[in-house]
C-alpha cells in the first residue's frame, strides 16, 4: 500500500467527439522532450527530492521514453464529460498544448456520455484515462473495470499528500477503496445550500419572518428550520418558489443521504454489522419526511426525469426560487457575469439535527468526478503520470480556474488562489472548506452499490410523487436491500461494509 502522506453506462447516446489533433505541436514537443531526456539518468529519490509533483511526472515520462517502454509517438486517449473537459484542456487549450510540448505525447480527448462510468468503460476499449464518481468506486476495481492505482503510486514514488498548504482535500474520501487507491482526486463535491441573500437582508422580510416564527431570519441550523424557511418564502403566485432542490429519479439518494446521516451521533448507518438495513427506523423515516417536505415548496415537475442540476440551477438563476442545494460548482454559475442573481446569493452549511443538545451536521460527496484508469488501458503509465501532472499543485490551480470547466477545488491551496476565489467567491469557498470535516463517504460503499441505490431512488421518487408514505418507502427499500444482500452474499457484504466504514471519519 502506498502510504498516505501525513497527516457515474450502456451504449453512448451520441458518438464521442474528438478534440484536437494528433500532430499538433509535434515539432516543438520533440525539442522539449529532448531537453527532458537529459534528466532520465536521475535516480527516483533525487528526482523526488529536487522537483515538484508536476516536474516529477514529466521527468518520469521522459524516462519511460528513454527506456523504450513508451514510444515517442504514443497518443494518450482521455475520455471526459462535457462539463469538465475544458478544465483538463485549459483556457484556449493551454494545458493540452503545454503537456504536448513538454512530453511529445499527444492528447486525444473524447466526450463521454453522462451515464454511470461502469457502462461507459464496459462499452469502450480505447480510453486510457477517464472520470468516475466517488460512489462508483466499489463497482470498478472489484469488477475488473479499472486499475488499482496503488502499485503505480509506489512505482513512481508519489503520495496522496493531505497537508493543509497544498495537499489534496480528504484523499481518504476522494481516492481510496479500503486500502487500495481507486482514483486520483480531481474534483470536490460536497453539498452546499444556496439562499437568496437579497431577500434574507430585506428589513421587511426580516420583520415578517420574526413575526411569523419568533426567530431572526438567518440560515437554518436544523432541517426543521430549513423547512420553515423555504415555506416562508414559498410564493408561487408571485413567481417565487421556496426551493428548487433536485428530485431527479436517478439521483434521489444524493439529497436524502445528508439528512439520513445527520439523524444520529456520530452518524446514522445504512446497515448494522450484520448487513441489516437501518432505514425502516425513526431516523430513516424522519430523514425521508424531510426529503419529501421540500417537494411541497418546489415548482411543478420537480420529480420528473431529468430534474437534476441542469434543470434546477438555470431555474434558480432566473430568480424563481429562494433556495437550492448543489455543489460548489453552483457558485461559479450563479455568480457568473451573465447571472441575473449575481451578488445576491448566500452560501450556507447544510442543516443538521439536534441530538442531546448538539447540532449534528453531516454531508456527503454527491458527484465528484475523479480520475481512474480503465483496466487494460494501452497507456496506463502515461495516463497515471498525466493524472499526477494535471492534479499537481502548480497545474491544478490553472485547471480549476477555467471558468467554463466544472472541475471544482480539490486541493487546499485552491481556496486561496486569487483566480479561483474570483470565480467561486470567497464566501462560498469558506462554506465549502468548513463542510469537509463532517463530510462522509457517498453511496453504500459496497459491491452492488448501483442496485442498492436504484431501489432507494425508485422508492424515494414514488414517495415524492405521493405514491408512498415515508414509512412505506423505507420498508420497501429495506426489504429489497435484504434480498440484494442475500443474493450477493451476506458475509462478503458485511466485510465490505466494515471496510467502508473505516473511512467514516468525522472531526466536527
Amino acid at each position: 500500500m502506498t502510504p498516505r502522506a501525513h497527516g457515474t453506462y450502456g451504449h453512448p447516446n451520441t458518438s464521442p467527439k474528438p478534440l484536437g489533433s494528433r500532430h499538433l505541436w509535434r515539432a516543438t514537443a520533440i525539442l522539449s522532450c529532448t531537453v527532458l531526456l537529459v534528466t532520465a539518468l536521475l535516480t527516483p529519490a533525487l528526482v523526488e527530492a529536487q522537483s515538484s509533483q508536476a516536474e516529477r511526472a514529466l521527468t518520469s515520462v521522459s524516462q519511460l521514453i528513454a527506456s523504450g517502454e513508451v514510444s515517442q509517438n504514443s497518443v494518450l486517449r482521455l475520455g471526459f464529460k462535457q462539463g469538465n473537459i475544458n478544465a483538463y484542456l485549459g483556457n484556449n487549450l493551454e494545458l493540452q498544448k503545454e503537456w504536448e510540448q513538454k512530453t511529445g505525447i499527444v492528447l486525444e480527448t473524447w466526450i463521454i456520455p453522462q451515464k454511470p462510468i461502469q457502462q461507459v468503460i464496459a462499452s469502450t476499449t480505447d480510453i486510457d484515462l477517464t472520470v468516475a464518481r466517488n460512489h462508483e468506486f466499489p463497482e470498478l476495481i472489484p469488477l475488473g473495470l479499472t486499475e488499482d492505482l496503488t502499485p503505480l503510486f509506489a512505482e513512481f514514488g508519489f503520495t496522496l499528500d493531505d497537508d493543509l498548504e497544498t495537499g489534496y482535500i480528504r484523499p481518504d474520501l476522494q481516492a481510496y477503496l479500503g486500502d487500495r487507491i481507486a482514483a486520483v482526486p480531481a474534483d470536490g463535491d460536497p453539498v452546499i445550500l444556496y439562499l437568496r441573500r437579497d431577500l434574507m437582508e430585506d428589513p421587511k422580510e426580516q420583520a415578517a419572518f420574526r413575526k411569523a416564527t419568533g426567530r431572526d431570519l438567518a440560515p437554518p441550523e436544523t432541517w426543521q428550520e430549513y423547512e420553515e424557511l423555504v415555506r416562508f418564502f414559498h410564493r408561487p403566485d408571485q413567481g417565487l418558489y421556496g426551493v428548487v432542490e433536485e428530485r431527479d429519479p436517478e439521483g434521489a439518494w444524493m439529497f436524502w443521504l445528508p439528512r439520513y446521516l445527520s439523524m444520529a451521533k456520530p452518524y446514522q448507518p445504512l446497515f448494522d454489522a450484520d448487513m441489516r438495513p437501518q432505514l425502516d427506523s425513526p431516523q430513516g423515516i424522519a430523514a425521508t419526511e424531510s426529503y419529501l417536505a421540500a417537494v411541497r415548496y418546489s415548482p411543478p415537475g420537480i420529480t420528473d426525469a431529468g430534474s437534476n442540476y441542469s434543470y434546477t440551477l438555470p431555474y434558480y438563476m432566473q430568480g424563481k426560487a429562494f433556495a437550492v442545494m448543489s455543489t460548489i460548482a453552483a457558485a461559479k454559475l450563479l455568480n457568473g457575469d451573465k447571472s441575473p442573481i449575481r451578488d445576491r446569493i448566500l452560501a450556507a452549511a447544510l442543516p443538521g439535527t439536534r441530538i442531546d443538545g448538539e447540532l449534528v451536521r453531516r454531508n456527503t460527496i454527491i458527484y465528484g468526478n475523479n480520475l481512474v484508469i480503465p483496466k487494460g488501458a494501452t497507456n496506463r503509465k502515461l495516463a497515471f503520470l498525466y493524472a499526477m501532472w494535471i492534479t499537481s499543485p502548480e497545474i491544478s490551480s490553472r485547471s480549476v480556474g477555467v471558468r467554463g470547466g466544472f472541475t471544482d477545488p480539490y486541493r487546499w491551496h485552491h481556496l486561496r488562489d486569487p483566480r479561483i476565489r474570483k470565480i467561486y467567491t470567497p464566501q462560498a469557498l469558506e462554506v465549502f472548506a468548513e463542510a469537509w470535516p463532517y463530510t462522509l463517504p457517498p453511496g453504500t460503499g459496497i459491491p452492488g452499490d448501483s442496485e442498492y441505490l436504484d431501489v432507494l431512488n425508485a422508492n424515494l421518487t414514488a414517495a415524492a410523487r405521493g405514491e408512498l408514505t415515508a414509512g412505506e418507502a423505507m420498508r420497501r427499500t429495506s426489504d429489497a436491500w435484504e434480498q440484494i444482500t442475500d443474493r450477493l452474499g451476506r458475509e462478503q457484504q458485511a466485510r465490505h461494509w466494515k471496510a467502508f466504514q473505516s473511512n467514516f471519519r468525522v472531526t466536527q
